[in-house]
């Protein structure tokens, strides 16, 4: 490698005219045989210039970055000029192989090894095949959790596919500073264009929501319901913001802020709950927070793609649209898109929202549903994912909301959610989904079927550059282009800074999200000099480590179990209670409850099942249709459930009391611990980082060391009945239909059900009724 020089210093009295590039690869080098540190020029009012294989211009006393080597000042190397202009005018220096690989995001991404110490060779210099996986010929790639996807990203997507974006998968495993490096890697290899006949684009790294020790999503919108204001999520927001630009997480994959309607739906747990008013406070907050302000993006923004417009949760009876078993969005309802389901986005949309992502399901159109519409006009006809409707993302998001950035569809659109497109090729849904309006495919490696599209006339060019414009624009707004090179230093401090600095932030939020449901003749707060059991008790996990595996996360604790017990155990003992062993010495019993739902979204087997203990149900197709397969299959959704009854019954006979928390990620029937409960608190978080917080949050509301202030963001299900599924003929087709419909929250659908099915309800609602009287509704929760 020829190192020209390693500093900008010596180039400080430059005229007009052209600086070579510090590094020039000598002959038979590549560019991935070292890692490059980059050059940076100071503009003095302008924006810094950093290069490694490119060469900067010197105009009027200021820096340029050659985007493409060759010497001359085209406008969209021109910083003076706006984002518009310049995003205009690179898309036509693009190469239409660098166009295709610049729509796309490969889905896997994460350094090799996780500290810049492992990635150091003995002479102290960084080796990019640490950072950055080279690529390995005689390697098989390893599959992904969907057909087309593969987990094995390497530097060949980069330099051979020109994609010039990923999805981190690393969370907070990695030091900081080493995601810092692999997005410096990333833009290194991208930036080595300018040196064959392309542009420079700066590398993206996008990232799914990572929790930096608050509550999980269900959990932000108890708190904030309790709190009557977003201020938490706001400051979180921003706490999120600094250490993800700091580190080069540029865009975030979400938030997802569907408003969960049917309770079965896997995906409840990202939500906020089931409030459209909640929601869209949150939505705003979030906006303001991540892209510092609501006036678009700028130098400081992380770019959000919110999702999946136009609102994926009217799931056909809870089945999930990543794969065909769940195509369908039902709306049973009329009126029901824009009065639940459309405000988030368009709160959103209003304070200028940078992305958004479309949902997998399509709507169906038979005599299931009813036509929604917006404003008085009808919202969708085709039966097609969103990613595909142009009525959706074009007429309805942009033209009638007002959504102004660009749609970056969810992953595998072309080659697993096809619902409605089957029988077109490849290219062939590219060409439409691009054409619809979807700038942005998430999670493929084929750029190849973009170009031919465009080759074979499928695609028209003007369709393409509208969606390398968006892409571009974007870029040019939040100031990636001219120096996209980041410090790692500085993004190991950023973490310190921030995530130190939110720990107490974030451990009061974890108090504010507990709920406190049941608090029978006013045992809570407990007196702290009590004999406590802790019993806990928990669902079969029917594939989420695989799940977790295969999606880039770290497995959990093997024994998790024992590690619940310990946290739970030091923490009453931090307050004074005396933890036994056995029922028998207590004088409290203390249930921790954690149901875990069946419907795992790369693994459908059966419908949803919200009924807690051992459930007998209908064995489907698994994956690929709601069609039963004449096998019965047992759902564990909590094993040993029949023992919250006995150790109830045991601990009250001899007078003592029973206090339970139950884990919510969705809506769970109650009747198989609540009235065994004297109090019960409802516990919404589970992700690593934050579940410590979330399980001391508890014991601090159990003991009283903290008033409880949160509100229940689901409501929970009273009975079987309100969400019994029956047989009907519609259209000629048997249909399964739920005696709720999909397509309402909650809190709303004692409305829409049969008076005759309420009538046999205890309670005589939707809604959850206990032993005191108390409706478990979105919105309720006690204080003492």
């Amino acid at each position: 490698m020829q190192t020209r020089y390693t500093s900008a210093d010596q180039w400080a009295e430059a005229k007009d005219g052209v600086i070579p590039a510090p590094y020039a690869l000598e002959e038979g080098e590549q560019i991935i045989d070292q890692y490059l540190e980059p050059v940076i020029f100071h503009n003095v009012n302008g924006p810094d210039i950093g290069v490694t294989t490119c060469g900067v211009i010197v105009k009027d006393g200021l820096y340029f970055k050659d985007l493409d080597n060759s010497g001359e000042l085209a406008p969209y190397k021109d910083w003076r000029l706006s984002p518009e202009q310049r995003a205009e005018d690179m898309v036509k220096h693009l190469r239409l192989d660098q166009q295709a690989g610049l729509v796309l995001n490969t889905l896997f991404n994460s350094p090799v090894v996780p500290t810049r110490a492992e990635a150091t060779n003995a002479e102290g210099k960084l080796e990019l095949g640490k950072i950055y996986k080279h690529h390995n010929p005689g390697e098989k790639p390893m599959p992904g959790p969907l057909p087309g996807m593969t987990v094995s990203i390497d530097d060949s997507h980069v330099l051979e596919k020109h994609i010039a974006a990923g999805v981190y998968r690393g969370d907070m495993r990695c030091e900081a500073g080493m995601v810092a490096l692999y997005h410096n890697a990333g833009t290194q290899m991208l930036e080595y264009e300018a040196c064959k006949g392309g542009v420079a684009i700066p590398y993206s790294l996008h990232t799914n929501p990572i929790n930096i020790g608050y509550p999980d999503s269900l959990g932000i919108g108890a708190a904030v319901i309790g709190d009557g204001n977003t201020d938490m999520v706001y400051e979180m927001a921003q706490t999120d913001r600094k250490m993800m630009k700091a580190e080069g997480l540029n865009i975030m994959y979400g938030p997802q802020v569907d408003v969960t309607s049917d309770p079965r739906w896997p995906r409840t747990s990202g939500t906020y709950g089931e409030r459209p008013d909640v929601t869209s406070d949150i939505a705003e907050a979030l906006v303001k927070g991540y892209q510092d302000g609501d006036n678009g993006l700028n130098e400081g923004s992380v770019v959000l793609t919110i999702k999946h417009f136009p609102g994926d949760a009217p799931s056909e009876n809870g089945f999930e649209p990543h794969v065909p078993i769940g195509q369908w969005r039902i709306y049973r309802t009329p009126g029901s898109m824009e009065k639940y389901h459309l405000p988030p986005f368009q709160r959103a949309f209003d304070h200028k929202v940078s992305s958004i992502m479309p949902d997998y399901s399509r709507i169906a159109t038979d005599g299931r549903a009813v036509p929604q519409t917006y404003r008085g006009e009808i919202t969708s006809t085709e039966e097609v994912p969103s990613a595909y409707s142009k009525e959706l993302i074009t007429d309805l998001a942009r033209n009638k909301m007002g959504f102004d950035g660009y749609v970056n569809s969810d992953s595998g659109i072309t080659t697993v959610q096809i619902y409605g497109v089957e029988n077109l090729t490849e290219p062939e849904r590219y060409a439409k989904a691009i054409s619809a309006g979807t700038d942005v495919i998430g999670g493929n490696t084929d750029p190849e079927n973009i170009v031919k599209a465009v080759e074979d006339g499928l695609l028209p060019k003007a369709d393409l550059d509208r969606a390398s414009y968006n892409r571009l624009l974007s870029l040019f707004r939040t100031k990636r282009v001219d120096n996209p090179y980041l410090d790692p230093d500085k993004a190991d401090q950023a973490r310190v800074d921030n995530f130190d600095g939110a720990k107490k932030k974030a451990y009061e939020a974890n108090q504010k999200a507990v709920v406190l449901v049941k608090n029978h003749e006013k045992l809570l707060p407990l007196a702290k000099s009590q004999k406590v059991c802790i019993v806990t008790f928990k669902g079969v996990d029917s594939g989420f480590a695989q799940m977790a595996q295969a999606m880039g996360a770290g497995l959990g604790n093997t024994d998790e179990d024992a590690a619940l017990r310990k946290t739970l155990t030091e923490a009453f003992e931090k307050k004074g209670y005396t933890v036994v062993d056995t029922p028998e010495e207590a004088d409290v019993l203390y249930l921790h409850v954690w149901p875990i739902s069946n419907g795992l979204v790369f693994n459908q087997y059966a419908m949803p099942v919200i009924e807690m203990g051992e459930i007998v149900t209908d064995e489907r197709e698994r994956n690929k249709s709601q069609k039963k397969t004449g096998n019965k299959v047992t759902v564990v959704t909590l094993k040993d459930v029949e023992k919250i009854k006995e150790l109830a019954d045991a601990i009250h006979a001899r007078g003592g009391k029973v206090v339970g928390t139950c884990v919510v990620c969705n809506p769970w029937l109650l009747d198989k611990l609540e009235p065994y409960c004297d109090a019960l608190t409802i516990q919404y978080t589970v992700s690593a980082v934050a579940l410590n917080n979330a399980l001391n949050a508890q014991v601090d509301v159990i003991s009283g060391d903290f008033a409880p202030t949160g509100k229940l963001s689901l409501t929970m299900v009273s009975d079987p009945a309100v969400i019994a599924i029956t047989e009907q003929e519609i259209d000629g087709v048997v249909r399964e239909i739920c005696a709720s419909p999909n397509d309402v929250p909650g809190y709303d659908k004692d409305q829409y059900i049969d008076p005759a099915i309420l009538a046999n309800v205890k309670g005589g609602s939707y809604a959850y009724c206990d032993a005191d009287g108390n409706y478990y509704r979105s919105g309720f929760g006690l204080n003492y």
